[in-house]
């Protein structure tokens, strides 16, 4: 044990003794001492904070209360003591939060406390209620428009006891005009302790305003939370922001002079919060408030353009996410007009024309249309131009300007004469240069500025430019201290670096920055979003597994190679079945333990430049986990053994392309992993052939390249592989483990017309990782056959499906004791029911696949669509087979492919060992054949799904022999 541990444990049993002998004075100055030494322990905070209540020291008591509390949100104690502390120093409201909740964790003086203010605790979330509530509006849905404040432990609380009471009895607008002078201070030194004592006095300001003032304290105090989370990166910063506006919305009078600036902050706050974890509903929330703030009237005609200034940047960015061209005409349309009613010497007339560069530039990167690439352009100049060398907006400025020009170097690179073709690149690589430079240590634009400019020098025509080692590492180094920025910006910047690091020979280097890259994924969920939210995110920082695989590869390490691409891929199916972390099992095992777990991982989700303490006691938590016997290595990187459990019975073929070499990798039960390097396969032509079989899906015709295109899988993938494998007396058993584009192919179907192919080697399965297919392994492997057929030959609004009541019918006739669901009687509920008790399923019927948002795809059924979340949430015990006789149903889209998030894996994900599913649209009358083919062939167990199919897919190969597009699209899921 290190000397500053052993010293806050012993000042710790002191301080303690003392305070159990009623010496709370003594107490205080050894646990006070304790916790200099020990700042992120709970208990030291929590004794110091009850020492100085039980002493007198109610204001002096908050700050150790308030860290507790926030190290531990579930500290019943910790909430109860800072709730009492709070009421003591006239914050009634506030206070009340925290012991409703202490009271919700059983803490036994809270209730009594709660029943003295006529409050009771809601039971489902354990906000404070009226003694008459069974529980709040939300859990009860009927929610408010804005809502219930959180309490907001971060505050005055963190102040000396002396300065909170001395601050205690100034008048709140004297505190207000202390609060600004930090404010000030703040803006021009950039000191933190600035912003945290301006928050400080405009919080104590916001409590003591008379109701007429109190919106706009309100307002002002909620601006401060929002720059403060530009500071710190803490996420409840951006939370306490929003509560704020909405308390100041909530109170204002709706004809109040000030209800425009509560809008349009309320709207920006949202905006803050949306761009830190890809929630849609904030940006939603966002535009509703800024539209209001500008229909609102006001006599200052700048609020409505500062208004239309930031909705206009917010349609923007709803256009990046969702794709809808009128969002982004319409931010343009509004940003022009804001630039246009900005005089020269307005103090954001530079940002709003950088802002206006980057929805022009966007709009050309969509079209190509060189007009809106010239006004990006000249819009640029003028932002740089506008801004003064020492603003510190100048390095991002800079960045947009640098983006502009590395458009405008391939844009018209062909046209380009020899001797000045790369001046425009070369001032794009200054800009971004000098962007970079100008931005300092731990800066969140360190990231997305670093990623800008290695892209520059990864396009045509800047190999000669490219950097040196000492570079690549400087920017590691960069990328390392950017702690600030989001995760997923962090994940974007490594990914860039790491493909130009591989491309120049740097592998260690490579290795380094991408599986620091992989490893920010593990701590870090997506707090307060939902699936399609998670999707865009995860998807930011696509082909990063695939760039982590090639880097280890060429330095010959196969299994680091196949752990980063397990850690990199599937990340929501792992978090939807707790895999990366054995959560599960944590919560069941540990449960005072997964509950804070859980919460740190929250707030480290949105990035933090003082994340010190969430890092520290993110590393108490998993040391205090894995110092149980079930938990050594929870959160470690698997052990070989462990991932070849997955490979019993065969073989697993890890499968990689990436920009500068492709790669197999042969997981088998036991020996060494064997390294195939694919020698013949390019990015290019994956990319290429991914485009072409892409497009006959989205078209929904046939494609007639299919044959060229199993040949060229074989002669690029799967006959190197077939030819590392030993010979056996038969077909190989083989799990297809694809990464990256390469999942988009029928990989089992690989082949010459006429020749022995991948159907005649192999026995096919695919998964998307080890750990699905270990998780499929673990499953009972027999269970009573209960079948569920469903069938839709009429579907309302969707073409018929003859050929779906052959099949319905022809299954009801091998299992004639289960009727099935058929046409009207498929509701989605209905068939939600019934799938929860099956264990064999067949649904005949059509499927939708969402290439932008996978997870809004799902079954169509008569009154609605059974969608991927609901299929699988439905945790169906003893599941063994479901067979989907629907279009598309294990369809990996181009930018989703690495998350494999389809039909097939949800019904993995409700519990089926086994899934048949199909890679692209079935035709009707085939999908008939193929199905009453693989029942023939299949013998009574589910576990014979592989080999059945394997078969059925021979014989559907002799009878279309020409139409390699309709036997290579069925595959198999499951050991």
């Amino acid at each position: 044990m290190s000397s500053e541990p052993a010293r806050a444990e012993k000042l710790f049993e002191q301080g303690k003794a003392l305070f159990l002998r009623g010496r709370y004075q003594d107490a205080v100055r050894l646990l006070a001492a304790a916790t200099e030494s020990a700042p992120t322990s709970v208990v030291c905070q929590f004794m110091l904070g009850a020492g100085r209540l039980n002493s007198g020291d109610t204001a002096g008591a908050l700050y150790p209360l308030a860290l507790c509390v926030y190290l531990d949100p579930e500290h019943a104690s910790g909430r109860f003591a800072l709730g009492v502390a709070l009421r003591e120093l006239g914050q009634p409201e506030q206070g009340a939060v925290h012991v409703a909740y202490a009271a919700y964790r059983g803490h036994p003086q809270a209730a009594a406390h709660l029943h003295e203010l006529a409050l009771t605790h809601c039971p489902d979330c354990g906000s404070p209620v009226t003694s008459r509530a069974a529980r709040c509006e939300g859990c009860a849905g009927t929610p408010r428009e804005i809502s219930a404040p959180r309490p907001r432990t971060w505050s005055w609380s963190h102040l000396r006891a002396e300065d909170a009471r001395s601050r205690w009895t100034l008048p709140y607008e004297r505190l207000a005009d202390v609060g600004r002078g930090h404010l000030s201070r703040y803006t021009s030194y950039g000191d933190p302790r600035e912003i945290d004592d301006a928050l400080a006095y405009l919080e104590l300001a916001a409590a003591t305003a008379s109701a007429a003032d109190r919106p706009a304290r309100l307002t002002e105090l909620g601006s401060a939370y929002r720059r403060r989370f530009t500071c710190h990166g803490l996420p409840a910063d951006l939370d306490h922001a929003i509560d704020c506006h909405e308390e100041a919305l909530d109170q204002a009078a709706a004809d109040a002079p000030e209800q425009v600036m509560i809008l349009a902050n309320l709207g920006v706050a949202y905006g803050s919060r949306h761009e830190s974890t890809a929630a849609a509903a904030d940006l939603e929330r966002a535009i509703h408030f800024l539209e209001r703030a500008m229909a609102a009237p006001t006599g200052d005609p700048d609020e409505h353009v500062a208004a239309m200034a930031s909705v206009g940047v917010f349609y923007e960015r709803r256009h990046q996410a969702g794709g809808d061209e009128a969002d982004l005409d319409r931010s343009i349309a509004l940003q022009n007009a804001v630039v246009d009613s900005s005089p020269r010497e307005h103090p954001r007339y530079a940002g709003r024309m950088a802002n206006l560069t980057i929805a022009y530039l966007n709009r050309y990167e969509r079209h190509h249309r060189l007009p809106d690439l010239e006004r990006a352009r000249l819009l640029a100049d003028r932002a740089v131009a506008a801004t003064p060398p020492d603003s510190p907006d100048l390095p991002i400025r800079l960045a947009t300007r640098g983006s502009t020009r590395l458009q405008l170097h391939l844009a018209y690179l062909a046209d380009e004469p020899e001797g000045t073709r790369d001046q425009q690149l070369s001032r794009a690589l200054d800009d971004l240069r000098r962007a970079l430079d100008a931005l300092p240590d731990g800066q969140p634009h360190v990231p997305v500025v670093l990623a800008e400019l290695v892209r520059a020098h990864l396009v045509p025509g800047a190999g000669h430019m490219a950097p040196d080692r000492r570079t690549l590492e400087a920017w590691e180094a960069r990328l390392e201290a950017a702690r600030g920025a989001t995760p997923s910006k962090r994940a974007v910047a490594g990914r860039n670096l790491g493909v130009l690091a591989n491309s120049l020979g740097e592998y260690d280097v490579a290795a380094r920055v991408l599986d620091a890259a992989i490893a920010l994924t593990p701590a870090t969920p997506l707090r307060g979003t939902g699936w399609t939210d998670r999707e865009r995110r995860v998807a930011e920082p696509r082909g990063l597994a695939s760039q982590a695989f090639a880097a280890h590869c060429a330095l010959g390490e196969p299994l680091q190679a196949v752990q980063q691409a397990e850690k990199g891929r599937g990340i929501q199916l792992a978090t939807l079945l707790d895999a990366h972390d054995d959560l599960v099992d944590l919560q069941r095992e540990l449960p005072w333990l997964a509950r804070p777990f859980r919460q740190v991982r929250k707030e480290l989700a949105a990035g933090s430049a003082a994340e010190a303490v969430l890092w520290d006691r993110y590393g108490q938590l998993v040391d205090q986990i894995r110092e149980h016997a079930r938990f050594t290595r929870f959160l470690m990187t698997p052990h070989v053994e462990e991932l070849r459990r997955a490979a019993s019975g065969g073989t697993v073929v890890a499968v990689n392309s990436a920009r500068n070499r492709a790669d197999a990798i042969l997981v088998g039960h036991e020996g060494e992993l064997r390294h195939v390097p694919l020698e013949h396969l390019t990015a290019d032509d994956v990319e290429a052939q991914a485009e072409a079989l892409s497009g006959s899906a989205r078209a929904g015709r046939r494609d007639k390249a299919m044959a060229d295109r199993l040949g060229w899988l074989w002669d690029t993938v799967v006959g190197p592989i077939a030819d590392a494998l030993p010979p056996g007396a038969g077909p190989s058993r083989v799990w297809w483990m694809p990464i990256g584009l390469l999942g988009m192919f029928p990989l089992h179907a690989a082949g010459h017309p006429g020749r022995p192919g991948a159907l005649d080697a192999f026995v096919s399965s695919y998964t998307p990782t080890l750990r699905i297919l270990a998780h499929a392994h673990d499953h009972p492997a027999t269970a009573p056959r209960r079948q569920l057929t469903v069938a839709l030959p009429s579907t309302p609004g969707l073409p018929g499906l003859p050929g779906a009541l052959t099949e319905a019918l022809d299954l009801h006739r091998r299992r004639p004791d289960q009727p099935p669901l058929l046409n009207e009687d498929a509701t989605t509920s209905q068939v939600a029911a019934a799938l929860s008790t099956a264990t064999w399923a067949h649904f005949a019927c059509h499927a939708l696949a969402d290439r932008t948002a996978p997870s809004r795809g799902g079954l169509c059924l008569s009154d609605g669509m059974l969608t991927i979340p609901e299929i699988s949430r439905l945790a169906v015990a003893d599941a063994q087979l479901a067979y989907l006789s629907a279009c598309s149903t294990s369809l990996r889209s181009q930018e989703h492919v690495d998350e494999s998030l389809n039909l097939a894996s949800a019904f993995q994900l409700a519990g089926f060992r086994h899934v048949i599913a199909s890679l692209w649209p079935l035709a009707d009358t085939f999908g008939a054949v193929a199905a009453r083919t693989f029942y023939t062939e299949l013998s009574e167990t589910a576990d014979d799904a592989a080999a059945a199919l394997h078969r059925t897919t021979l014989i559907m190969r002799d009878r279309y022999q020409d139409q390699p597009d309709l036997w290579a699209s069925l595959v198999h899921s499951g050991p």
